[in-house]
């Protein structure tokens, strides 16, 4: 069975999730080489999980013959750069959240992906949880009758430290900052499960730190469904909590886990058809890598492609684009919407800003 190399672009501390779940498939595939722009970084990468190289320019990286897929674990700013100049070297692409900073670069990384016949996948683990593939299983079958509403509350807790590193906490670099950064894993498990929002309302502000993206923001969402979303998002939030329950007719399940049926009698029934379900093998990265490995070796889709991490971004720009606006949204975004792209999404912010000031 032919084994794949891989090569892992960014040395910072999400690398090493990655470097980990690649080696838990030693039959599968093989460290190459790590590339960073602090070379002290990436040769201690290179050593710890014995790699056979280190660079500091990427391009050194794509020139291997022998690496045949490639995990990005960059901040956002340069996702989209570094994955399209991987997939035109004729790589495979596993990019961290979020997969980009706008809807443009989104779309030109999907159609590089189309062009090259190369396999582009985003990294969302909670996607492969039991409690996330329990719900769905529950929504699928209809057990919890018509779904009503979805309550995501995602709230972390960052000091002052945390944004001293230089590209965190501004719309350049970051591109975004609780939605886009922090509860884009929580997004994407929203949507996962209730499917396409159809209109957006948000406000949202910098609260307790001296930053230009948000640190709290809060919004209403409608689903193509019908149900109404309520989305809550913080990075100046203590003690950290996060919390996603999904309501329907009858009842509702939670993430951390919770089942709760009006009727007891149906709740013990549906208990037992849940305990049929088979458990993931894998979690966290492990389950990510595991299913891109699949999907390499099989020419498939991963669970999440290039599309389906599309999706999370521009739930979190249509999100901006009501709190910079103070209007509605419609969706989906079109190219021609001042929010599609990242130099529009910096000017409306900046503009808010300023008008802020005055």
């Amino acid at each position: 069975m032919e084994r794949f190399g891989v090569g892992v672009i960014g040395a910072g501390g999400i690398a090493g999730a990655h470097a980990s779940a690649w080696l838990t498939f030693p039959d599968d595939c093989e460290l190459i080489a790590f590339a960073d722009m602090d070379e002290r970084r990436a040769q201690e990468r290179t050593e710890q999980f014995g790699a056979k190289a280190w660079y500091r320019d990427p391009e050194d990286l794509l020139r291997h013959d022998d690496i045949h897929i490639v995990s990005i674990c960059t901040p956002p700013f340069n996702h989209a750069e570094l994955a399209i100049a991987a997939l035109q070297a004729g790589k495979h692409v596993l990019v961290e959240k979020p997969m980009c900073c706008s809807l443009q670069e989104a779309d030109q990384m999907i159609a590089a992906a189309q062009q090259s016949e190369r396999i582009l996948g985003v990294v969302f683990q909670w996607r492969f949880t039991a409690e996330f593939l329990r719900m769905k299983a529950l929504l699928e079958a209809g057990k919890l009758g018509k779904p009503i509403l979805a309550h995501m509350v995602s709230f972390w807790w960052r000091t002052a430290d945390y944004f001293r590193i230089w590209w965190r906490g501004t719309w350049e670099k970051e591109c975004g900052g609780s939605v886009l950064n922090h509860a884009i894993h929580h997004l994407d498990f929203v949507l996962g499960l209730m499917g396409q929002p159809v209109r957006v309302m948000a406000e949202m502000g910098v609260f307790a730190h001296e930053i230009e993206t948000e640190d709290a923001a809060v919004a209403v969402v409608r689903f193509a469904n019908g149900a109404l979303g309520s989305l809550s998002s913080s990075t100046a939030t203590f003690p950290e909590h996060y919390r996603i329950i999904i309501y329907g007719e009858l009842g509702s399940v939670a993430a951390p886990w919770r089942l709760s049926l009006a009727d007891s009698h149906y709740q013990a029934e549906v208990e037992q058809w849940l305990n049929r379900l088979p458990r993931p093998e894998h979690g966290g990265h492990t389950a990510v890598i595991a299913d891109f490995l699949r999907a390499v070796r099989l020419g498939e889709r991963p669970t999440v492609d290039g599309t389906e991490g599309r999706r999370s971004v521009e739930l979190a720009i249509a999100i901006y684009k009501s709190a910079l606006t103070g209007q509605p949204v419609p969706l989906p975004l079109s190219p021609d919407d001042p929010f599609y792209t990242k130099q529009g999404i910096m000017e409306a912010a900046k503009a808010s800003a300023e008008s802020k000031r005055r």
